[in-house]
């Protein structure tokens, strides 16, 4: 049987019990159904002691009052003082209750509902009262009308491995009280059309994913997932460690879930999926992967110097299992270092990577952790020697150049009227390349002669012109450029932009040199267009 633990107390114990077929509680979307309290009296027989047997009440609620054919009913089980008492105090101990219900009327057959896994505290000498719990069931598809539910028989499982006694059953029969209705529902018309499930494959391994598909659910809503023993009973939510799955607004699921390493007896299951209202279910043979022979190994390359990272791969190796790589000597030592890994559900390594850790190295060792006697195995490795070439280039120094954007400054018209008037212009951009490879500094300077006129008499001092530099170093560059100082030019080299020679690094790159110019208007002068030169210099 597959079990889940839930760390949860509760007072009570592995005597009364009560539900399986999915050990999750779902909210009531409808009123409850007909629920009652049977006043039985019940025989059960724990483990080691003898059978003991007295009144016992038992209350079943089932939700909703309505359901549809083929739809999930949630049942709530709640339990009276049990007439099994234990001789020792216990504490701590997992309890999994389930309870079989008989059903009369529209449909017939028995469903068995388990609750989670508690822990569980059972006091000396004293009637055991187990915790309440729930879970939901389907009624069988194709029918309509009542349903009315007998209760059957009940059990409880309890795990004393902490007293070295294993797993324990507590089946618990009602010699009196079993024919009267605890609960009913109403069954009415079908849900449409039901929903269907799909696994990918038909077969899969313990720790492996398994592909879901499907269709018909209701739209968006949550998906949940189970796997339950072929009759539908049974479900648990713990059998699978992680889902993806989920209902699209179309009804349609999509996904994939990692069924659990271990708990999971090797055989035939169903896998379930709701969606609150409706479920579907799907063969699936579960079963742990058995390696036959020894573990298939190889190494993806077999030499190379020390820091190499080697890749391990392996196949037929025992499932879920932890292995670790050792690098070994000559001496049959292993050296530090060792890296762990875990194989798959099907047994197989993926490609792990090693690092060769010294010269001495003659192999990569392969240890199985959780088999006996850690077997171990050694791909062959060989250290290959070193051979070493030693490239040399030569820089040859190269030149100081500059360029320009352009040779035009337009500082565009201005209407004399008795007072000076300020014109802007840009410099066109200039770019210096030092080439040098050294460690030398370069200068940017500018010149300017006076605006004259067409008429060649009348001119605007050089000194009307000012401007304020702005230069940058472009990425890459070795050194930086230093912005010249703003202020009118003249036939004195003004410094437009400077890198300084550094004695300890070498300088050199590319930069951008710009200034915004201003031209101050005589308050009176003779009308016409005046021309000047701007001479930049670099040295």
């Amino acid at each position: 049987m597959l079990r889940r633990l839930t760390r949860r107390r509760a007072a009570g114990t592995a005597v009364a019990g009560a539900l399986a077929v999915a050990g999750v509680g779902l909210v009531a979307l409808a009123p409850a159904a007909h629920a009652g309290t049977v006043n039985a009296t019940v025989r059960c027989t724990p483990p080691i002691v003898a059978p003991m047997e007295g009144p016992q009440d038992i209350t079943v609620e089932l939700t909703p009052a309505t359901v549809a054919s083929g739809g999930l009913v949630h049942a709530a089980v709640t339990l009276g003082p049990s007439p099994a008492t234990s001789p020792i105090a216990l504490s701590d101990i997992p309890m999994t209750p389930s309870i079989t219900l008989a059903m009369h009327g529209a449909a017939t057959g028995q469903v068995t509902v388990t609750g989670p896994t508690t822990l569980i505290d059972v006091p000396a000498g004293q009637p055991i009262t187990a915790p309440p719990y729930a879970g939901d069931f389907t009624v069988p598809p194709g029918v309509t009308g009542g349903i009315d539910f007998t209760i059957v028989s009940m059990n409880t499982q309890t795990d004393l491995s902490s007293m070295g006694l294993g797993i324990q059953n507590t089946p618990c029969s009602l010699t009196a009280g079993g024919d009267v209705t605890v609960a009913s529902v109403t069954v009415e018309g079908s849900t449409g059309e039901n929903p269907t499930l799909n696994v990918g494959a038909p077969a899969a391994h313990t720790g492996t994913d398994i592909a879901l598909t499907g269709a018909n659910f209701a739209a968006g809503a949550t998906a949940s997932l189970t796997l339950c023993q072929t009759d539908g009973t049974g479900c648990v939510a713990s059998a699978f460690t992680a889902k993806t799955i989920a209902i699209d607004a179309s009804g349609k699921l999509t996904g994939t879930a990692t069924l659990a390493k271990s708990g999971i007896p090797d055989g035939d299951y169903l896998v379930q999926v709701t969606d609150g209202a409706k479920a579907a279910t799907a063969p699936l043979h579960v079963s742990t992967f058995v390696p036959v022979g020894d573990p298939v190994l190889t190494l993806d390359r077999g030499s190379g110097a020390v820091g190499t990272v080697v890749n391990v791969s392996g196949s037929n190796l025992p499932p879920n299992s932890t292995i670790r790589l050792n690098g070994v000597n000559a001496q049959g030592g292993t050296e530090s270092g060792s890296k762990n890994y875990v194989t798959n559900g099907d047994g197989v390594l993926a490609p792990s990577p090693y690092t060769i850790q010294t010269a001495g190295t003659t192999g990569v060792r392969v240890r199985l952790l959780d088999v006996a006697g850690s077997p171990q195995y050694v791909l062959p490795f060989t250290i290959s020697a070193d051979l070493r070439q030693t490239p040399t280039v030569t820089l040859a120094a190269g030149p100081l150049t500059m360029t320009q954007a352009g040779d035009a400054i337009n500082f565009g018209s201005a209407t004399l009227n008795g007072t000076a008037q300020t014109l802007t212009a840009n410099l066109n951009q200039v770019t210096v390349t030092d080439s040098r490879g050294g460690n030398l500094g370069w200068s940017l300077t500018g010149t300017m002669t006076d605006l004259v006129a067409a008429n060649g008499t009348d001119k605007i001092p050089a000194g009307n012109i000012a401007w304020t530099p702005s230069c940058a170093a472009a990425p890459g560059s070795l050194s930086s450029v230093t912005n010249g100082t703003p202020g009118p030019l003249g036939t004195s080299a003004a410094t437009l932009c400077a890198q300084a020679p550094d004695p300890a690094a070498a300088t050199g790159g590319e930069f951008t040199a710009d200034a915004g110019l201003t031209l101050t208007t005589p308050a009176f002068a003779a009308a016409g267009t005046y021309t000047g030169t701007l001479t930049l210099s670099l040295i």
